[in-house]
C-alpha cells in the first residue's frame, strides 16, 4: 500500500463552508494506516478537529496556489494524493479530488469574475488528471458530467456527514438578545447570493397576517445589503448576524419550521441541521435537496412565493404533520452522519493506494 497524503492547504483559512467539511472529511481519512496531511506552513489545530496536525512543508512557491500547484506535487512525490477542496495540482497525477459542485457554472454571477474564471477553466483540468473524483451527491455529479468537467464512470458520490453540530451545547442567549420565542419564529440563512434566492422568502412574508410568526435570518449580511440588491425585506424580518455553533443551533432548535430557499445545492448541510434539531424543514424543489432530504422534508416550487407561503402556514396549523416530519427528519438525519461518510470514504480510496 502507497503512503496517502493529504493536501492541507485548506488549514490556512478559515474552517467554514468547503473548507469545513474538507477537515471532516481528513479526519476521517486520518484514521486509515499509512495517511498524512501535510500544508505549507504549521498550524495549531483547531479544537474541533484535534486530529488534523498537518506536516508543515513548505516549498519554493510561497503558501497558496503555488504551492499547491507546483511544491506540492513534489512532497508527494509516489504517493496518493487527496484533495478535499475543489482543486489539486495538475502535475500530480496519482490524485483523488473532491469537487464538490458546479456552482461557477450554474450561477457565474454569484463569484468574483476571477474565482468564476478560474475555476471554470482549472476544473476540468484537474478533473482530467485525476484518478477519480469524488462528489457529494448525484445532482452534483449530473452537473459536473453536464458541464465538462468528469465523466459519468470517473465519479463517485459520497453524502456529506450532518451531525457535527451535535458536539457544540446550544447557546440559548441568541433568543433574548432578538427577542425570540420558541416556535414563534420561522428561521432562515442568510445569504445576498442569488442563488439563494432569499428574494421568494422575502416575497412570501411581505403580507404577514398578525398571527403569523416572523422570519428570522441567521447569518450572511445586514438588511442594507438586500436592499442594496433590490431584495426589500418585509416588515418585522430579523436578522441575526453573526452567530456561532452553539447559537445556531439554539435557532434551528427552537423555530417552528426551517425554510430554505435555494434554487441550486450540491448538498445543502443546512436542512438536515434542522432535522438533527426536531424543527420541520420546508424546503425548494431544487438542487440536491430532494436525494438528500428524501421524504422528510416538504418541498415547494423555488419561484412561488405563494406556495412558501401557503406551505409554511399549512405547517403551522397542523400538529400532527409537524410531529410526522420531526420523526422523519431524525431518521433521515441519523442517516447521514460523518462516521458513515467516512466509512464511505475509505471504501474509496483504499483501495487505489
Amino acid at each position: 500500500m502507497k503512503r496517502i497524503t493529504i493536501n492541507g492547504k485548506f488549514l490556512g483559512a478559515s474552517l467554514n463552508g468547503v473548507h469545513r467539511t474538507a477537515a471532516h472529511y481528513a479526519t476521517e481519512l486520518l484514521k486509515a494506516d499509512r495517511t498524512r496531511i501535510v500544508a505549507p506552513r504549521p498550524h495549531d489545530p483547531d479544537p474541533e478537529f484535534p486530529t488534523l496536525v498537518p506536516e508543515a512543508l513548505p516549498g519554493r512557491f510561497g503558501a497558496g496556489q503555488g504551492w499547491e500547484m507546483l511544491s506540492l506535487p513534489r512532497i508527494a512525490k509516489g504517493d496518493l494524493l487527496v484533495n478535499f477542496c475543489n482543486l489539486g495540482p495538475i502535475l500530480h497525477r496519482n490524485s483523488i479530488v473532491m469537487i464538490h459542485d458546479a456552482q461557477t457554472f450554474l450561477h457565474p454571477q454569484d463569484y468574483s469574475g476571477r474565482q468564476a474564471t478560474a475555476y471554470r477553466s482549472l476544473l476540468p483540468w484537474i478533473a482530467r488528471g485525476a484518478r477519480r473524483i469524488l462528489t457529494v451527491s448525484e445532482f452534483s455529479k449530473g452537473s459536473l458530467v453536464a458541464h465538462g468537467i468528469g465523466k459519468a464512470d470517473k465519479i463517485d458520490v459520497i453524502h456529506n456527514g450532518t451531525d457535527h453540530l451535535q458536539s457544540t451545547a446550544a447557546d440559548a442567549s441568541v433568543l433574548a438578545r432578538h427577542d425570540l420565542t420558541a416556535g414563534g419564529y420561522v428561521l432562515a440563512l442568510g445569504s445576498a447570493k442569488a442563488y439563494k434566492n432569499m428574494r421568494v422568502l422575502f416575497d412570501a412574508f411581505r403580507d404577514r397576517r398578525p398571527e403569523d410568526p416572523p422570519l428570522v435570518v441567521a447569518g450572511g449580511p445586514p438588511a442594507a445589503r438586500y436592499v442594496a440588491a433590490g431584495w426589500t425585506p418585509p416588515p418585522g424580518t430579523i436578522f441575526t448576524g453573526f452567530v456561532s455553533d452553539a447559537e445556531l443551533r439554539a435557532l434551528y432548535e427552537n423555530a417552528a419550521c426551517f425554510a430554505f430557499s435555494s434554487l441550486t445545492e450540491g448538498f445543502g448541510l443546512p436542512p438536515v441541521e434542522a432535522m438533527w434539531s426536531d424543527t420541520p424543514v420546508i424546503s425548494a424543489r431544487a438542487g440536491a435537496m430532494p436525494e438528500v432530504c428524501a421524504d422528510a422534508a416538504r418541498y415547494v416550487p423555488p419561484q412561488d412565493a405563494a406556495a412558501w407561503r401557503d406551505a409554511i402556514r399549512g405547517l403551522l396549523a397542523d400538529p400532527a404533520a409537524q410531529a410526522e416530519m420531526k420523526a422523519k427528519g431524525r431518521a433521515r438525519a441519523a442517516e447521514l452522519t460523518w462516521a458513515r461518510a467516512g466509512e464511505r470514504l475509505r471504501e474509496l480510496v483504499l483501495p487505489l493506494a
